[in-house]
């Protein structure tokens, strides 16, 4: 029986590719590029850093360390103006909780941001483990290492765990764990993305159709 459910944070649990998008144009500008569209920056926005570097600069030429110390700069400013909760989350959260199954946050994105996104929609006293991917001595997904140690925290095994997320890594990560996986495809996957071969557990397209999966009893979610 699932007890928790643990969710990757950009894609799956939070829409944070606006304020993404808008600290990468921000530090385009800066530098004399092109802004990129929100349609591509979307795309890219589980990637990191890096990925936002590279559709503008060049790994051979420009200093991609400073670059990032940059993009880190703006975004500190930036990472609150527009962090959105995907569409009923809420809702499915509430239901969750009703049938007494807890959740969590295991993410690659740093601490410091991630702590505080989710203070900021009033959630940090519900959420049972957070996990991230600078906590010292763990790997980052695609490494099991942050799922493993959430599931610790939580007392709970593997078997009582499901992991949700919207990226390859995400999928890699849990399969590493032997954790069931949940592809969220509402998130930020690309056009080229071949989402069949991942090989995950259960594939969503919106954030209420975890409550109809088969590793639960919740009448399809309606009570």
């Amino acid at each position: 029986m699932i007890k928790t459910v643990l969710f990757d944070l950009d894609g799956t649990f939070i829409d944070t590719a606006n304020d993404l998008i808008s600290t990468a144009n921000e530090i385009y500008n800066k530098n004399n590029k092109p802004s990129i569209s929100y349609e591509e920056g979307r795309e890219i926005a589980s990637d990191g850093i890096r990925a936002f570097l590279k559709k503008r600069f060049d790994e051979k030429i420009d200093n991609f360390n400073l670059l990032s110390e940059d993009f880190l700069g703006v975004y500190k400013k930036n990472f609150l103006n527009n962090p959105i909760l995907f569409d009923d989350f809420i809702e499915t959260l509430s239901i969750l909780e009703k049938h007494e199954v807890r959740w969590g946050i295991v993410t690659n994105k740093a601490r410091y941001f991630a702590e505080k996104i989710i203070f900021h929609h009033e959630l940090d006293k519900k959420c049972s483990v957070l996990m991230c991917g600078d906590d010292i001595g763990f790997k980052s997904k695609p490494s099991p290492d942050l799922l493993i140690e959430a599931c610790r925290i939580i007392n709970l095994s593997v078997s009582e765990v499901i992991y949700v997320g919207d990226g390859l890594r995400d999928i890699q990560s849990a399969k590493a764990a032997n954790i069931k996986s949940v592809l969220a495809c509402y998130g930020y996957l690309k056009k080229t993305d071949s989402i069949y071969e991942w090989g995950s557990d259960y594939i969503i397209n919106n954030p209420k159709e975890i409550l109809s999966l088969d590793c639960f009893s919740f009448d399809n979610g309606l009570s």
